[in-house]
């Protein structure tokens, strides 16, 4: 046997204790590792803004202190005993600058250099003096190098910052402009290089709060450093920095983390502005955590000491009400055997007033109640069984439904083209008597489509979408779906449908569906009553409603019926037959609408059906009508525009193709995604019309490229399609602010939307 066999065939106090330490252990390790992930949270948190704060003010530092260096030298290039130095060429007298600041001055003001550069002067020349303290020499044509381009910049006239290095120093440049006599031509440039040091790096440590340290970089070469301990390479330091490099961007990264001499850290880094570009100039900024780990530690330790308390405290609760409880229910279990076996006057003695008290006195309700019950259980059954063949008929429903609309979707290639060559060959110069078969050929193509879109209308899963509606076309659709059961029947229709009728705000297919299930009722209705029969539907308006009436001439419905007759589950057919639900859901339907529906009878005489929905204000069906007659067509309209047809059905491409031609487009055609990636390279197109469905690269997988490489094109697409457009394609049409024509559509249509695309993005 099984561990799990064994747990469940154990005792209640086994079965009770265990989850319960299960669950308090489940809690602990729950604790600790939420406690866990927000004290890392927090150490994050806090790590992050430190850094941050010392990052902010170490750029603050630097610009502080070149606007020092620049304040405190830009009175010196003004005084009239430099200037003279300054403005003369003569080799002779330019030396004598170096004799205006002495080393003291320079040590003292911690500067590394003073370079003067005449403005004749290029960085391969012999350039102006270099001064330098006697303590800190470096080679002057490293000066003049790491100075070349700041001093270049200070010849435009304003003072210029820089940050370089020079031989093994780091230093803040600061380049100031020596104007002519007249103040109207810089005649050179004089920098003053300052170090940045240890004590750079001191200062900003001792700003944070002692927990930051820094180190400075140039080059693969630390310059100075603030962390603790005499022990570490600058390799280390340098490899810390180039890791970071890559990773610039990121700035809601955490902060990385690295244990030196024991010690754990987050750090991040930073670059000296440079003028060269110069990426190896930067520092790296450290933040020590670990008084937060120690804290995090301590608290861990304190959580688990509590937790096993908690434990062993709830475990003996636990055990001591669970024994308790179990005396009563025994004697429950002994009592619920005899019932089993059909002992009903048993009863179980009541011993508290507890739950278990309460369990008692509900079990000894429920022996009463058994005997009663198994008679209306019977009943139940029988009902259900009932119920269950009703649901059975409703699953066959509801997959032919789904079967005729895959058989729907087939066919909208197919008839797209008859529809579009037919009405190209309507308006092609041909003989009357062509031109009569053709419009026969369209008429019939047309029919095909209603039925087709009725079919796809009817049997597709859609929300519920109210707009003003025609209820005679939705007659007429209805009619093209049942045409051929009414013929099988012979039972005429006669339909009285008033015109000029005002539109009704309603969901088509709702009141398709209610139709529908009028006329195949009283379809079914005659067919079990007589061989041949006759419906009148009629429509007028009155008083602001629409009624619609449906009348049959069958046997009509019995007056104790009629007052069921919505009803759920009520019906007079045989079982299999029939499920009870279309009246009542058509009753519901048309409630939904604000509107009735009401029945008249007499036994012999038929049945009458009359719904009343209320009219809205607007066009009425005629002059929605009027406003759909295809215009006349202008071969002009198209002129300048090229359009890229893309489908799989080469049949629909020349079709499309040549009434865009006939109206003056030009046309490029792909017959698959590739294809029409391929034009594009090729050729600037006004408007895409772009089939959904093909294989290999489809049409959602096109308009993705267009938008990534092409996003002047992407508002240019216009989808087509022949399937249902379900709720996901609806969204992503709505999101994308995009059309998708239905397969069939008409060639107008096509073109309506062909001319807006292009007007739209004319000229861009």
């Amino acid at each position: 046997m099984t561990r799990p066999g064994k747990f469940f065939k154990a005792g209640l106090r086994t079965k009770v204790l265990v989850p319960v330490l299960a669950v308090m252990v489940l809690l602990l390790t729950m604790t600790v590792l939420i406690v866990n992930q927000h004290f890392k949270q927090q150490v994050w948190t806090n790590s992050r803004q430190e850094l941050d704060s010392t990052m902010l003010r170490f750029q603050h530092e630097q610009i502080k202190q070149q606007s020092s260096l620049k304040e405190r030298f830009q009175s010196l290039a003004r005084e009239p005993h430099y200037l003279s130095a300054f403005r003369t060429d003569a080799p002779t007298i330019r030396e004598q600058l170096s004799q205006m600041w002495t080393n003291e001055m320079l040590v003292n003001d911690g500067i590394v250099f003073v370079h003067f550069m005449p403005t004749t002067d290029t960085v391969t020349d012999k350039a102006g003096p270099i001064i330098q303290p006697v303590s800190q020499q470096v080679n002057s044509a490293a000066i003049t190098a790491g100075c070349y381009s700041v001093m270049q910049l200070a010849r435009t006239g304003e003072p210029a910052t820089d940050t370089v290095r020079i031989g093994d120093k780091l230093c803040s440049i600061v380049a100031l402009p020596i104007w002519d006599a007249t103040h109207d031509q810089v005649v050179g440039t004089l920098a003053f290089g300052e170090e940045m040091g240890w004590n750079v790096a001191q200062e900003l440590s001792i700003g944070t709060g002692g927990h930051s340290c820094t180190a400075l970089l140039a080059g693969n070469r630390v310059i100075a450093t603030t962390l603790p301990g005499t022990n570490l390479l600058d390799a280390d330091l340098v490899t810390l920095y180039h890791q970071l490099a890559g990773h610039a961007a990121e700035t809601n990264a955490a902060p990385r983390s690295v244990v030196l001499k024991d010690k754990h850290y987050f750090f991040s880094s930073g670059n000296f502005p440079s003028l060269k570009g110069d990426d190896s100039l930067g520092y790296l900024l450290f933040s020590s955590y670990e008084e937060q780990l120690a804290a995090l530690q301590q608290t861990q330790w304190l959580l688990l000491v509590v937790s096993l308390i908690a434990i062993v405290t709830g475990s003996v609760i636990v055990w001591y009400f669970v024994q308790r409880a179990t005396a009563p229910l025994i004697e429950l279990r002994d009592s619920a055997e005899a019932v089993g076996r059909g002992d009903f006057s048993r009863r179980v003695r009541v011993r508290s007033r507890d739950e278990c008290g309460e369990l008692a006195k509900a079990f000894n309700r429920m022996t009463e109640d058994v005997q009663s019950a198994q008679t209306q259980l019977q009943q139940t059954v029988t009902t259900l069984k009932t119920t269950q063949q009703q649901l059975v008929q409703s699953e066959k429903l509801s997959a032919v439904g789904e079967f005729v609309a895959g058989v729907a979707h087939e066919l909208n290639n197919p008839l797209a083209a008859v529809m579009g060559f037919s009405e190209l060959l309507r308006n092609a110069n041909v003989d009357e008597k062509q031109k009569r078969h053709l419009d026969l050929i369209f008429k019939s193509s047309q029919r095909c489509q209603k039925i087709v879109q009725s079919l796809l209308s009817f049997a597709r899963r859609h929300q519920p979408e109210r707009k003003p509606v025609s209820v005679n076309l939705l007659i007429e659709d209805v009619l093209e779906i049942v045409a051929y059961q009414l013929r099988s029947s012979n039972v005429q229709v006669t339909c009285r449908l008033a015109s000029n009728l005002p539109l009704v705000m309603a969901d088509g297919h709702q009141v398709q569906q209610v139709l529908l299930n009028l006329l195949n009722n009283a379809r079914q209705a005659i067919e079990a009553h007589q061989a041949g029969g006759q419906i009148t539907i009629t429509t007028q308006a009155r008083d602001e409603i629409i009624c619609i009436g449906v009348q049959d001439n069958g046997p009509g419905i019995s007056p104790e019926n009629i007052q069921r007759i919505f009803d759920p589950f009520f019906t007079t057919k045989e079982v299999g037959k029939g499920t009870g639900l279309g009246l009542s859901l058509c009753y519901g339907l048309i409630k939904e609408h604000g509107g009735n529906i009401t029945v008249t009878s007499q036994p012999g005489a038929g049945a009458t059906f009359t719904i009343e929905l209320p009219a809205t204000a607007g066009t009425s069906a005629a002059d929605q009508a009027a406003a759909n007659q295809e215009p006349v067509a202008n071969p002009q309209e198209g002129a300048g525009k090229k359009i890229l047809l893309v489908d799989d059905e080469d049949i629909l491409l020349e079709m499309v193709r040549d009434d865009l031609l006939r109206h003056g487009y030009e046309v490029v055609t792909a017959n698959h995604g590739e294809a029409a990636l391929r034009e594009l390279h090729e050729h600037k197109v006004d408007a895409i019309c772009c089939d959904l469905k093909m294989p290999g690269l489809n049409g959602r997988q096109l308009y993705d490229w267009i938008r990534s490489t092409r996003p002047q094109f992407a508002r240019r697409i216009i989808f087509m399609t022949g399937d249902v457009i379900n709720e996901s394609l609806q969204m992503f049409l709505e999101q994308e602010n995009l059309t998708c024509l239905n397969k069939p559509f008409h060639l107008r249509d096509l073109r309506e939307a062909v001319k807006k695309i292009a007007e739209e993005n004319g000229g861009r």
